[in-house]
């Protein structure tokens, strides 16, 4: 069984917010102070991977499209024992929008050639979109599990799944190959690499190939893109502190409690 997780590198979402700087000329966000590691969600789909090899000896691939620094999170995935590292090197990638991201791990996927499944997260932990495991199975013209977790493959033809439903779980089955993706939970939290395979992680050859070799013209797909950016900007507010004096607790509470009716909020 060979599985292919894909994997982003995307700003610390736990970043201070001082490091946060927009040009808002360009639309762009200036990272160059904030640390970048593997998405959030990426993380729950690399470990389902993960367990997956320890569990049915499944052949474990992590792939990304990006800039070269991209190779960073792919040596991540390595430190974890993933089997092999893909990178599609695409300076562009930030201007592609989720359609063009599907159709670029698509056709990775595709030159890999013997994959039975594919892991996405839930959704990128930067923009949120939550729609390039959707689109990258109709790329492949596969079917697509969503929100899943505990995944297990039944007969080596399908995958039986925990799958987050409004009001609880369902248990899904799809058959394979298909495209999952995984939602965060207590039994999916990506472990701690060792040591020891943090350093044999970067002896590890990555695969590079470019869009261009996959088949895939990035330049018409940032023309064609659906989502057009018009503005992006950091929000601005103020705000007033009052204090409420009191001798006990129920004159402060009263006091209180005048003070919001008398400003009309409730």
């Amino acid at each position: 069984m060979h599985v292919v997780v894909c994997i982003n590198h995307i700003p610390d979402p736990e970043a201070p917010a001082r490091q946060f700087k927009l040009d808002e000329q360009s639309n762009r966000p200036l990272l160059e102070r904030v640390s970048r590691v593997i998405g959030p969600f990426d993380e729950n789909a690399l470990e389902t991977g993960l367990q997956l090899k320890d569990g049915v000896g499944a052949k474990v691939t992590a792939v990304t499209v990006g800039p070269a620094s991209n190779v960073e999170a792919l040596r991540r995935a390595l430190a974890t024992r993933c089997d092999a590292a893909v990178l599609v090197k695409e300076e562009r990638a930030t201007e592609l929008d989720s359609m063009g991201v599907a159709r670029v791990l698509s056709g990775a996927i595709a030159r890999l050639g013997d994959v039975n499944l594919v892991l996405c997260g839930r959704q990128v932990g930067d923009w949120d979109s939550g729609q390039v495991g959707q689109l990258l199975a109709e790329e492949l013209k596969w079917p697509c599990a969503t929100l899943a977790r505990d995944l297990k493959p039944v007969g080596g033809q399908s995958v039986r799944l925990t799958k987050e439903v409004p009001g609880g779980t369902a248990m899904v089955e799809t058959p394979l190959p298909a495209v999952v993706t995984v939602t965060n939970a207590p039994t999916n939290q990506l472990r701690i690499p060792k040591v020891k395979d943090v350093m044999a992680a970067h002896r590890v050859p990555i695969t590079t190939w470019s869009a261009a070799d996959l088949g895939v013209d990035t330049a018409n797909l940032v023309r064609g893109r659906r989502v057009e950016l018009l503005r992006m900007f950091i929000p601005e507010s103020s705000g007033q502190v009052e204090w409420i004096q009191g001798d006990t607790d129920e004159d402060l509470a009263e006091k209180l409690a005048k003070r919001i009716l008398g400003m009309k909020v409730l």
